[in-house]
């Protein structure tokens, strides 16, 4: 059973984006991360729209595979939606590290997408896993998506999951990324992930191609303002060749 009496910080996001998947608690809590981060809602609209912008631009290249690792609940602009609106067979899996977010998450797609858990911190296991494996061709392009996830980790940590991630895909595979700079205050019972540097997005790339105009600030207002990146896997047959 949905516990609805227990904040979720997926569902006080969707709250946050406008999406109709949260409840009083989840409300409140968004209404306080809110209160230490005024720009939190127009940053995670910066983050959303990109993220959107970006697998429209894959999905008119043809790749039909989506990996969504971190991904909260599916708020519109979602990943299939944006993909499908192109190629309506396309596959996507979403992964989240909370079950409370996987469980509700099933229920709001269509069939043919997965949500599965699992732990960014733990690359292998999602790869691995039957979700992932079992329902996309890594030997076939693939757009890995990683939005205002990495920061739950350490830079250094962070680089090495990045790196097994990217190995994994086949060539003419894309990353996007997407990291937030930190709220001027705290909660007690709240962590917020760490800030990254511009430089530290960047060296998640290792070994892909940056599409123009590399890593950049999103829009918006400074408060509220994402850096943005995506890249190619190089040695693909092209954007025109359909995954």
């Amino acid at each position: 059973m949905l516990d609805t009496s227990t904040p979720n910080l997926a569902r006080a996001c969707d709250y946050l984006l406008g999406g109709g998947a949260s409840f009083a608690a989840d409300r409140a809590l968004a209404l306080r991360l809110e209160a230490i981060h005024p720009g939190l809602r127009e940053l995670l609209f910066s983050s959303r729209t990109y993220a959107a912008d970006t697998v429209a631009r894959v999905a008119r290249g043809g790749v039909s595979q989506y990996l969504n690792i971190g991904s909260g609940l599916p708020t519109t602009p979602s990943t299939h939606e944006t993909a499908r609106a192109f190629l309506p067979g396309a596959r996507v899996a979403y992964v989240d590290r909370d079950p409370v977010v996987t469980d509700h998450g099933r229920v709001l797609v269509p069939p043919g997408v997965r949500y599965s858990t699992g732990d960014l911190a733990e690359p292998e296991a999602i790869l691995a896993s039957a979700d992932v494996a079992g329902f996309l061709d890594l030997s076939r392009p693939v757009c890995l998506i990683l939005t205002l996830v990495l920061q739950t980790l350490d830079p250094g940590t962070a680089r090495a999951v990045a790196g097994v991630l990217v190995r994994a895909l086949a060539p003419g595979s894309y990353l996007i990324a997407t990291a937030a700079p930190g709220p001027t205050g705290r909660l007690p019972d709240f962590t917020w992930p760490l800030p990254l540097t511009p430089d530290d997005l960047g060296s998640f790339f290792a070994g892909l191609d940056l599409l123009p105009p590399g890593v950049h600030e999103g829009l918006g207002a400074p408060e509220g303002r994402v850096l943005c990146a995506a890249g190619i896997k190089p040695g693909g047959a092209g954007p025109g060749e359909r995954a």
